[in-house]
């Protein structure tokens, strides 16, 4: 499916914290007592235990924000696999504790067919490889998508996608933590996608189809960053390449280990 182009009021993913800090101080996600069994134990009440301690009440204050906005109570959704499946204990539990704190409902009629992790993988192999989505989606009431970390945003854009698709509509998204613990911009704006542009010139909209399979109106704002990085065609044309050997290499050697 295609990725959906940005609405120009899309609002940023609102963010609770720090993903890392050398500072032991500072709060973050991934140094939290809890994380491991969170994350790698699939450990539910881990989750929310973690998640009593590192959501924060602006974030909480911005989603009663977007329902007030709406006028209606949205339904929370997470990119996530079957909970059989599934590591990410974190975005499970996130929607259920959002669900619990702001009264909201929460999805769990969707899922991602999730072959092999990204996480421990680098950017290029994210924007390489997208995530892709199964299952029911309503028509009637609007989505709020929430997520763990959010690295590029492929995956929530990739759902927003899914949900679009399907007749659905989103009208926000939040994640437990980011890279430097503040709101990321997600949607592509005018200024970032004149740059775009201007940097690769016509044939953009060509390459992004053949190589990614949507249009380069597509991309979240920090893809489109890292797009801009590269000195050109070339150079882009190479590292999607090699982001996708790489996924799919990951891809084998899970297979293998069945």
């Amino acid at each position: 499916m295609a990725r959906a182009p940005w609405e120009g009021d899309f609002p940023d993913v609102f963010v609770n914290c720090r993903w890392k800090s050398p500072d032991a101080k500072i709060i973050c996600l991934a140094g939290h007592a809890l994380y491991d069994a969170a994350k790698g134990q699939r450990d539910l009440g881990a989750a929310l235990g973690l998640l009593d301690d590192i959501v924060s009440e602006k974030t909480v204050l911005k989603l009663r924000e977007l329902e007030r906005q709406h006028g209606v109570k949205p339904k929370l959704i997470a990119p996530a696999a079957q909970v059989s499946d599934s590591n990410n204990a974190l975005a499970i539990g996130y929607a259920n504790w959002l669900g619990h704190e702001l009264g909201w409902p929460v999805d769990e009629n969707l899922f991602q067919m999730k072959d092999f992790s990204k996480d421990k993988l680098n950017g290029w192999v994210r924007i390489a490889h997208r995530s892709t989505f199964y299952g029911e989606i309503d028509k009637k009431t609007p989505y709020v998508i929430v997520d763990d970390v959010i690295t590029l945003g492929g995956t929530l854009a990739d759902l927003r996608s899914f949900i679009l698709g399907k007749g659905g509509r989103v009208i926000g998204m939040s994640t437990i933590a980011s890279r430097d613990g503040n709101d990321v911009r997600i949607r592509l704006d005018t200024d970032t996608q004149a740059k775009l542009e201007k940097s690769y010139g016509s044939d953009l909209a060509k390459f992004c189809h053949e190589l990614l399979g949507f249009h380069h109106g597509g991309f979240t704002d920090p893809e489109a960053d890292r797009v801009l990085s590269c000195s050109g065609y070339v150079d882009l044309r190479k590292k999607i390449m090699r982001g996708r050997h790489e996924g799919d290499a990951s891809r084998s050697k899970k297979q293998a280990a069945r």
